[in-house]
């Protein structure tokens, strides 16, 4: 197997300003998703509408985002790296600007659609541009600084959001990310034309509706749960998501050019770092969702107030995320990975236990989240993408950030179902909790069986330095 040396990578100068536009980018790609939540009852106000129709501008957005980052992932193979990243931030910024100015609730609704589908080429292409761009002795790190950013913006975007909202109304909110078109000129200035190398590899679109249909209709269901409870229309709705899923794993065993080769699954490595990262973001995403809405219904605290006990998560996520690259670059993920498991779940518990009680206690929590977010995030992604021989990178690293923030969906989805099943006045599973924050409590609790079972896979994290496979 060839080696790679320092001649496959542009000079460290060009690799470095390369990364700053790749930090500023996903900043932005990723606080554009967390700062909406805070404007949603103002927009619902403004439209005059229930939680129903307007939490769609969440929903839908989570999901055209999960599914096409996979998409993105094998696009790139046919129109190149550099072209798709630059339409993900038009797509962005353009779609930013224009929710700033929609007339109704419904083009707000089909704009953050098309936003969710177009911006998720950013964070799937950055992990492959990296893998580009920089050996492997320095890919960690660099990793690190992108991932510290992603978490950064998805700890300050309420925090944010809130005070935009204060200052000028939800429409703010989203322009506020239309400064993200001014990156397009840096694209073609410092991303390398070599990066726009293609292939003439066919585009599976059968392979692709089915995964997608079969995904987006797992996660309606649970949307149908929540407003309706069980019945026909949510069994019907995973039974249909399962065929299609079951279907699409039948077909990419048979298609000449499927759109997920079935060889990236023989890997076991890959397949559980997949699974962990499934379970780890659902466990972070569910929790950041309840936290701020136990803490404004509750606690009756400021935006500004829950911005403050989010951001000791987001210090350590940004300070540490590149350290964190590094050592998972020296000794593998399987360490640092296990560490940040821990962490996840203890700082699951401690917000678990305080819920509705003071602020302090899931300041500590997030804290704690924070902490083992940034030894979890570089170290597995950087894993991944040495797992991935050269030809499955675009694709695996597309199917493994669909997953990925698929899991933050699952998540969020999850965390809200099971409070709105709670009756009025549930007691709390740990028995120590009681009042109206037990039902949070509960939820978060659920959430934490969910990093616990984690665990289970991490003997398939590499505890060194992956080697591909052909």
């Amino acid at each position: 197997m060839p080696t790679e040396t320092s001649t496959d990578y542009p000079d460290p100068s060009t690799a470095r300003w390369a990364m700053v536009l790749l930090c500023g980018v996903v900043f932005f790609a990723v606080i554009n998703g967390n700062m909406v939540n805070v404007a949603l009852p103002y927009i619902g106000k403004d439209f005059g509408v229930t939680e129903g129709v307007y939490g769609w501008l969440v929903t839908g957005f989570s999901l055209a985002f999960g599914i096409f980052n996979a998409i993105h992932g094998r696009l790139a193979n046919r129109v190149g790296l550099r072209r798709l990243y630059a339409f993900g931030v038009a797509v962005l910024g353009a779609t930013s600007v224009l929710l700033a100015l929609a007339p109704s609730i419904g083009s707000a609704i089909a704009l953050r659609i098309v936003q969710g589908a177009g911006s998720a080429a950013l964070p799937a292409m950055a992990t492959v541009i990296i893998a580009r761009m920089f050996p492997p002795d320095r890919r960690g790190e660099a990793m690190g600084w992108v991932l510290a950013c992603v978490g950064t913006a998805a700890s300050i975007g309420p925090f944010l959001g809130g005070i935009l909202v204060e200052i000028g109304g939800w429409r703010v909110v989203f322009a506020f990310t239309g400064v993200v078109l001014v990156a397009i000129p840096a694209i073609w200035t410092l991303l390398p034309e070599s990066l726009d190398e293609r292939t003439e590899q066919p585009f599976d679109l059968f392979g692709a509706i089915l995964l997608a249909g079969g995904i987006s209709a797992l996660l309606y269901g649970f949307n149908v749960l929540e407003q309706h409870g069980p019945g026909v229309e949510f069994f019907g709705l995973v039974a249909a998501g399962a065929a299609a899923l079951g279907l699409f794993v039948w077909w990419i065993r048979r298609a000449d050019e499927p759109f997920a080769h079935p060889k990236m699954f023989q890997d076991l490595r890959y397949v559980f770092s997949c699974v962990i990262a499934f379970l780890i973001n659902a466990t972070r995403f569910g929790t950041i969702v309840l936290v701020p809405i136990f803490l404004t219904l509750i606690n009756e605290v400021s935006a500004i107030i829950v911005g403050l006990v989010l951001l000791p998560g987001a210090f350590f996520i940004a300070v540490l995320s590149p350290k964190a690259g590094q050592i998972g670059d020296r000794i593998g993920a399987r360490v640092p990975v296990a560490g940040a498991i821990v962490l996840v779940i203890a700082g699951n518990l401690v917000t678990a236990l305080t819920a509705g009680g003071h602020p302090l206690g899931p300041t500590v929590g997030m804290g704690l989240y924070g902490l083992g977010f940034a030894f979890f995030q570089s170290p597995l992604v950087s894993a991944t993408s040495q797992i991935l021989p050269k030809r499955f990178s675009g694709t695996g690293m597309g199917v493994f950030m669909m997953i990925y923030f698929l899991g933050g969906a699952f998540g969020v989805a999850l965390s809200v179902t099971v409070v709105e099943l709670q009756p009025a006045g549930a007691a709390g599973w740990l028995g120590l909790t009681e009042g109206p924050g037990a039902i949070y409590s509960n939820a978060i609790f659920a959430l934490t069986v969910l990093a616990v079972a984690a665990l289970a896979f991490l003997p398939f994290v590499p505890g060194h330095r992956p080697q591909p496979r052909e």
